[in-house]
């Protein structure tokens, strides 16, 4: 093996001092090897080959001058071994020395060590290090990136030759920095480090995120413009047309379609980030699943905002990162509980150095914290029973929250290592909050009042509240400057604190007559509690005014507060207003009432209604049909109620009821609105005139599926046919129609033949008979029950035929059995003429039908009155009792004549009793007639094919068989025939008892051909 080339390179950063050795070795005659050594320098060298197997020469050669040079990228440098001949492949000159960046006047202790630090690590990269370069004290990539933070303007000239030969994360940190410190030399690198395909996407994204920092606003449009331009198409025509709501609705889309990649198209959207996109990204954002893939996109989200200082999406992501579990230790690269805790850590160390700094977004950030938490993410306070005692409140869980609010806190304590906030010892739950500052960094809040005005406007959590609240009292120039709207915002929130402090500004603002009024009445609508009894007492001394002020009044009785909404409605009642007032009022309410959406404003509704009415009064001051839809269509039941109360105070002379509002008051869901209805509907019948109107209505509000509908109009519709006998009529037919249709709801059927054989009865008279025969054979019991009913009214005057009368015998209805049964008693002589037909009702399912049968056939009729397809029809009957009464019959009836047609039909039948009553009629009509034997040979099957059952019929059948068969030899084949089947198949009891027939036959008729041999016994004798 001989060495042609070998290369020595040197890595010295910091406390890291690296050998890379390459070696070009000639193994066989034009076969060539490449080989590498490298570790740290002084220490046993780790060996590798970037050729597998031996090479030519040439491109071993170029597999050497690539990776020398790779290395000489990265940042080695050629520093040569004692004794080797050889030297880098290509000369390159030594970089020139870096520039000497002197730190400007004014330049803070802190940032001049930056600059130095960069400085010597500038030095660091030269051929030869300067006795003065010492090691970093810390990582350059911390040094890069706390020098962006500061926004050191005077270090870029050290960053941008760095970038050349920077690994990726070095380059995202000296991007992160160019990019908050840049200047329009920057902006170059920048895009040029975007726009090459070999940068890693880590370093693209923070390139992009820079290049937005140091680009003006026309230049950042049209990049937004640029990435509209790469959603997909689904995703692209709704951002573009400006509508949030559909762009909405197809981003829903995009994610449910099941994509691997469907999430990375948030990334695009938050580049984009238009008053459009940015709502619907807001809401994914808090309610997307943590997967491997959301989880990622999540992270990369979370480093642009914390980067923009976007304090909404922050603190989305970081109450993300608060709430949800790891996914487990399975899936290393997501979200570990490591990586949970990691991200929670750095939530709080991006917020606490912006406050170091003083920085002005440290209240834009934090304020996107606090507002994602709300009371739901309370939990219930607990305490250790185990170890030290421990009390945790509330909200210890959550890191970044607690920092914020306590961490100047004498109640509370952090703990590090679980990354909670408890109770310190002494204190316990629920107890006074003292009124010094707890929250981190005051002064800065009190810089940026603003930011502490918006948490108490849109924040929905207890104890940035109380946070707030305090720290606002401590900027009384701010609070000076505050409007009356801001003031009012104050008093409307739903906490005390914040409550509190506007019915403060508020009582120092109102002068002697209580203006403002807006003022006054946000006071009145306070969450704080004495604010609203002071407010009743100042309202008071101006009622005669303030009743005048429908605007007013209205704010009053849709105040969120029920002793607010009482006042309103005590004084509409307690004043007397003007037609014009009370028309403004009304207009005002209902706006109020249409508005309302929730089920929890059910009571604001049911107040609301209640001064509506006050202010309307018991004369007939009316409200136009157009309000009464609206509010009888609107959602919640109790603004439906006002709309049936408002119908209610019409004059149904001379303003009727349209007939869909009618209908739709009495088939609401809601029992007190169906109540009003029925009201209206009762007042309504009061006039033969609107009752025969209600006609078609009220037929219809018979068969309603509501229980307390149909028994209000039961009353109505017996008026309705007294006034009207056609009408009632067809009432009726329409009522009998939905009867037989048999689609009715539950329980329906029942109440409506119960209202026609009562309050409808007298209209069942005119009735078809054939209406009678439809519901008496209907299948619905409610239908068979109304068919009884006609029938006994009607049954003497309808004729009637005994088919008919025979099924009405075996009918459901007990009455209309009873009916038939007198019928049939009557009418002995039209019975006997179709006495095939009539046997028929032996065959009824109910009992007592078989047994008046049973009584009627044997005491009316005589023997000769029933033939012998009479006989056969009865005995052959599935039931047990039937065919005893038929073998009755038969025994009664019998003639001599109808023998073997009646054996041959006993013998189809498959009941045993049957077919045992058969063989009593073998030995009288079959013996000694061959052709009647082979014809019954089914029925000798299937006797002695019977199992444990039968016996008598299987003996009384093998012994007519050896005896036919012994006397023809017809009949002996017949017999031989059938034995010789039974034989294999039948019991081994019975078996003995068919060869011996079998053999007595073949004796008897030795012509026969026998199916077995007969074998001499063998007879052995002992010797």
């Amino acid at each position: 093996m001989k060495l042609l080339e070998q290369v020595t390179l040197l890595f010295q950063e910091g406390k890291s001092d690296k050998v890379y050795e390459v070696d070009l070795l000639e193994v066989s005659p034009g076969q060539c090897v490449v080989n590498f050594r490298y570790g740290r320098r002084g220490t046993a060298l780790k060996d590798g080959s970037k050729t597998p197997v031996p090479v030519p020469q040439a491109e071993a050669k170029r597999v050497f001058d690539k990776l020398v040079q790779s290395k000489l990228d990265s940042g080695y440098l050629p520093g040569g071994a004692p004794g080797t001949p050889a030297s880098p492949p290509a000369s390159r000159a030594p970089a020139s020395p870096p520039p000497r960046v002197e730190a400007p006047a004014g330049t803070s202790p802190r940032e001049r060590t930056l600059l130095q630090q960069l400085q010597q690590e500038a030095s660091a990269r030269q051929w030869f290090r300067r006795a003065d370069v010492r090691a970093q004290p810390r990582k350059l990539e911390r040094v890069i990136w706390r020098a962006g933070e500061l926004r050191l303007r005077a270090a870029e000239p050290l960053l941008l030759p760095l970038l050349e030969r920077a690994q990726p994360l070095r380059a995202y940190s000296l991007v992160a920095a160019l990019g908050r410190l840049g200047s329009e030399a920057s902006v170059s690198t920048l895009g040029r480090l975007y726009g090459e395909a070999s940068t890693p996407d880590m370093v693209r994204r923070m390139a992009t995120e820079a290049l937005l920092q140091l680009s003006d606003e026309a230049t950042r449009a049209d990049f937004r413009r640029d990435m509209l331009e790469t959603l997909p198409p689904a995703l692209r025509e709704p951002a573009r047309a400006g509508n949030a709501e559909a762009f909405g609705q197809a981003l829903d889309a995009h994610l449910a379609s099941g994509k691997a990649d469907a999430l990375d198209v948030l990334e695009s959207l938050y580049r984009v980030d238009s008053e459009t996109v940015r709502p619907a990204l807001l809401r994914v954002l808090r309610t997307v699943p943590f997967t491997v893939q959301s989880v990622r996109v999540l992270r990369h989200l979370f480093k642009a905002a914390e980067y923009r200082r976007d304090g909404e999406v922050f603190g989305l992501i970081a109450w993300r990162y608060e709430k949800e579990r790891s996914l487990g230790a399975s899936r290393p690269r997501a979200y570990t509980l490591r990586t949970r805790k990691y991200l929670r850590r750095r939530v709080w160390r991006t917020l606490r150095r912006l406050g170091e700094l003083e920085s002005p977004d440290f209240v834009k950030m934090a304020v996107g914290v606090l507002l994602a938490f709300s009371d739901a993410d309370a939990s219930p306070t607990a305490e250790s029973d185990w170890g030290p005692r421990r009390h945790w409140y509330a909200y210890s869980p959550y890191w970044a929250f607690n920092h914020l609010l306590y961490r100047e806190s004498s109640r509370y304590e952090a703990n590090p290592n679980a990354l909670y906030f408890q109770l310190k010892t002494g204190h316990r739950f629920g107890g006074h909050a003292p009124d010094v500052r707890e929250e981190a960094f005051p002064k800065l809040w009190e810089r940026t009042p603003a930011g502490l005005l918006h948490l108490l406007d849109e924040s929905r959590c207890a104890p940035v509240h109380e946070f707030a609240a305090r720290a606002l009292r401590a900027c009384p120039d701010f609070l000076a400057q505050l409007d009356v709207d801001a003031v009012a915002m104050l008093l409307e929130r739903p906490y005390e604190p914040t409550a509190r402090l506007g019915f403060e500004l508020a009582s120092q603002r109102l002068d002697a007559k209580r203006e403002p009024r807006a003022l006054l009445l946000a006071v009145a609508r306070s969450a704080y509690a004495p604010a609203r009894q002071q407010a009743f007492r100042w309202m008071d001394e101006l009622r005669h005014v303030l009743v005048e002020d429908s605007g007013f009044v209205a704010g009053l009785a849709t105040a969120p507060h029920a002793e607010t909404r009482a006042y309103a409605a005590n004084l509409v009642r307690g004043s007397v207003l003007s037609a014009q007032t009370v028309q403004a009022l009304v207009g005002r309410l209902v706006a109020a009432l249409l508005s309302l959406k929730a089920k929890e404003d059910g009571p604001v509704a049911v107040d609301v209604a209640r001064v509506v009415l006050a202010a309307l009064g018991p004369v007939s001051r009316t409200v136009g049909l157009d309000v009464v839809r609206d509010l009888l269509a609107h959602p919640l039941p109790e603004v439906q109620e006002l709309g049936g109360e408002l119908l209610l105070r019409r004059d149904l002379r001379t303003e009727p009821v349209p007939d869909e509002l009618l209908q739709l008051l009495v088939q609401a869901e809601h029992a007190p609105l169906r109540a009003l209805g029925l009201r209206l509907l009762a007042l309504l019948a009061e006039s033969e005139a609107s009752l025969l109107a209600q006609e078609e209505l009220l037929t219809r509000l018979a068969t309603s599926r509501v229980p307390d509908v149909r028994t209000a109009v039961r009353p109505l519709l017996g008026r309705l046919l007294a006034a009207s006998p056609a009408a009632g009529a067809r009432v009726v037919e329409a009522l009998l129609d939905a009867l037989l249709r048999r689609r009715l709801p539950e329980g329906v059927p029942a109440h409506v033949a119960s209202v026609l054989s009562e309050e409808l009865a007298p209209a069942l008279a005119s009735l078809p008979a054939e209406t009678t025969w439809r519901l008496l054979e209907s299948e619905d019991a409610a239908a068979q029950g109304v068919g009884a009913a006609l029938l006994a009214r009607r049954g003497v005057e309808l004729t009637v035929e005994v088919p008919r009368v025979t099924r009405l015998a075996g009918h459901d209805v007990l009455a209309v059995r009873e009916w038939a049964w007198r019928w049939l008693e009557a009418h002995v002589p039209e019975v006997r003429a179709e006495l095939s037909t009539a046997v028929g009702l032996l065959d009824s399912r109910w009992e007592d039908a078989r047994a008046f049968g049973f009584r009627y056939f044997r005491e009316r009729f005589a023997p000769e009155d029933f033939s012998l397809e009479v006989l056969v029809s009865v005995a052959d009957s599935v039931r047990k009792d039937v065919q005893a009464f038929g073998r009755e019959l038969l025994t009664r009836s019998f003639r001599e004549a109808d023998g073997p047609e009646l054996l041959l039909r006993l013998s189809e039948h498959p009941a045993p009793a049957v077919q045992l009553f058969a063989t009593n009629y073998l030995e009288r009509f079959a013996s000694g007639k061959p052709a009647l034997v082979e014809q019954l040979a089914p029925y000798f099957i299937r006797v002695l094919s019977q199992v444990n059952r039968g016996r008598v019929a299987r003996q009384r059948v093998l012994g007519f068989l050896q005896r036919e068969g012994r006397g023809t030899e017809a009949s002996g084949r017949v017999a031989m025939e059938v034995l010789h089947r039974m034989s294999a198949t039948i019991a081994i009891e019975h078996r003995a008892a068919a060869l011996e027939a079998m053999l007595a036959i073949a004796k008897a008729q030795p012509s026969l051909p026998v199916p077995f041999q007969v074998r001499p016994v063998e007879v052995r004798r002992a010797v």
